[in-house]
């Protein structure tokens, strides 16, 4: 798997940024300890099983830093490694290698990060469910961020506030009815998804007769997910059912059991744990 053309300039963004800030080009214990002209064979190597994303941040990250490298790649995005896999081989001046080191495998563990958890949700859940991000994302990252959703095998919710409906209760305070809101959404933009947030049965009973495609259960338990799924089904329409809040781990395949067709997860882009990678010496 490989990112877009425009989620490539997002990553080049991020590496000028970060080459900047660690003052890259400034590395006093390089230069001190490295003779200038000095060559060297590395390797970059995951810690722990996973499932990388964002591996173009190396060559992205040297690019930027002006140093032409050769970078061999042994995995792609969203190939599933085990505990000591070699990502990919780096050969070139070994200053440089050293002093670009932080800023790539900052990029990759944290996007990594995203896409490994995001799999062993997908692998919780099983067949029959699909998991979506949010827009929980940290600025600058967020189409890096969804795209390491997909590495994992997940979907992408709104990728911003054009890209979709999402009417919650304080959309609905503004005195207009539902009806009225999801048919106005439909005449304005039926080229996108109309997804409602319910927080109670009488809210979800109406919700199911409009021209809606997902219906959000807000905070809903195993329980009353499953009523929700007889409800919907007894009513005889198509709407998707989605959960969202609080839905953990250990949580996930129970309510997809349940009965939830969508699972959406802040956590997955907000508290991903980075993934844990390393640049060693090749042998």
């Amino acid at each position: 798997m490989r990112p877009s053309e425009s989620e490539l300039a997002d990553l080049r963004t991020l590496a000028r940024m970060a080459l900047e800030e660690d003052h890259a080009r400034q590395d006093l214990t390089s230069a001190l300890a490295i003779d200038a002209d000095a060559r060297g064979e590395f390797v970059v190597r995951c810690r722990e099983q996973g499932v990388p994303a964002g591996l173009d941040a190396i060559p992205i990250t040297f690019g930027e830093l002006g140093v032409n490298v050769v970078v061999a790649f042994g995995r792609e995005d969203a190939d599933r490694c085990e505990a000591g896999t070699v990502l990919a081989k780096i050969e070139g001046p070994r200053r440089a290698i050293l002093s670009a080191e932080r800023t790539f495998l900052n990029l990759l563990g944290a996007l990594s990060g995203t896409s490994t958890l995001t799999r062993r949700f997908v692998e919780a859940v099983g067949e029959g469910c699909i998991i979506l991000d949010t827009r929980k994302t940290m600025p600058g990252y967020r189409r890096l961020q969804k795209y390491a959703v997909r590495c994992g095998g997940g979907q992408n919710h709104r990728m911003h506030l054009g890209d979709g409906f999402l009417l919650k209760d304080n959309h609905r305070a503004s005195g207009l009815d539902l009806p009225t809101l999801v048919e106005r959404a439909r005449r304005s933009r039926p080229d996108v998804d109309v997804v409602v947030e319910v927080d109670d049965f009488d809210q979800l009973r109406a919700v199911l007769p409009l021209d809606v495609d997902r219906v959000l259960l807000d905070n809903f338990d195993a329980s009353s997910i499953a009523d929700a799924r007889e409800l919907r089904d007894r009513a005889g329409v198509t709407v998707g059912l989605e959960v969202s809040g609080r839905v953990s781990l250990e949580r996930a395949a129970e309510l997809a059991h349940a009965g939830a067709e969508f699972l959406s997860i802040g956590a997955l882009t907000h508290s991903a744990p980075v993934w844990d990678v390393g640049l060693d010496e090749a042998d």
